[in-house]
């Protein structure tokens, strides 16, 4: 493996591989699965709770205002799954996707996961690109595209913006040694694979290294025969 394809901790405690395209993508669907299951089931109280603003806001209740807000509530309260979702993960460096792709996220500066801080700002950005990307699919693959009025139009063009930007940011990644996206160097990320101790613990059956790539900076656990 090329130097150049391959990642070292800055603590010098492992080397790594950057993580493959197909390998990032499998541990996204993952991830990205999961949020879909809980965004079905966020939806029910939620949209209950958008068709009572609706209503309200349609008959004029106190000038529609209030019904107005519950609508905007709801539909903000369905992403903050995938917010959450990644603020938490992040900066263990592991989301379940990448734990059963057995793979980290890791800011390229310090060798583990993102500050909460970090993954808060990447997750937001995280579920924007998604709320796009998902709004053009619907649009370009509907049938009967309806007249929009102008602020539906002003979305609508940002979503195919930032659809866009997401696809370039793939493609980056898929086309690029380090195998880094768009997203990945404004964060000063990688996805890593396959770590290898440095100055490995020798066990009966090999190095015995566990490696603690949390941004909690917790001493790294050593296993001893």
């Amino acid at each position: 493996m090329s130097r150049e394809r391959r990642y070292e901790d800055p603590s010098h405690r492992y080397v790594a591989e950057f993580a493959s395209p197909w390998r990032r993508a499998a541990a996204a669907a993952i991830d990205w699965g999961l949020l879909y299951v809980a965004f079905l089931v966020l939806s029910i109280p939620l949209g209950v709770v958008e068709s009572l603003g609706a209503i309200s806001n349609e008959a004029g209740d106190l000038g529609g205002r209030p019904g107005h807000i519950l609508v905007v509530a709801a539909q903000l309260l369905m992403l903050t799954p995938a917010v959450a979702y990644f603020t938490i993960f992040l900066p263990t460096s592991q989301t379940p996707g990448m734990r059963v792709m057995e793979l980290r996220s890791v800011a390229m500066s310090t060798g583990r996961g993102l500050s909460r801080t970090a993954a808060g700002v990447r997750a937001a950005f995280a579920t924007v690109a998604a709320v796009a990307c998902y709004a053009v699919f619907l649009w370009s693959s509907s049938f009967e595209k309806t007249a929009l009025d102008r602020t539906s139009e002003i979305l609508l063009d940002a979503a195919y913006l930032i659809a866009s930007a997401a696809f370039a940011s793939a493609l980056v990644m898929s086309f690029t040694p380090t195998r880094r996206s768009l997203a990945d160097r404004a964060f000063g990320t990688a996805i890593v694979d396959d770590l290898e101790p440095v100055a490995p613990l020798m066990g009966p059956w090999g190095p015995l290294n566990a490696f603690d790539t949390s941004s909690s900076r917790r001493p790294e656990r050593e296993l001893s025969a």
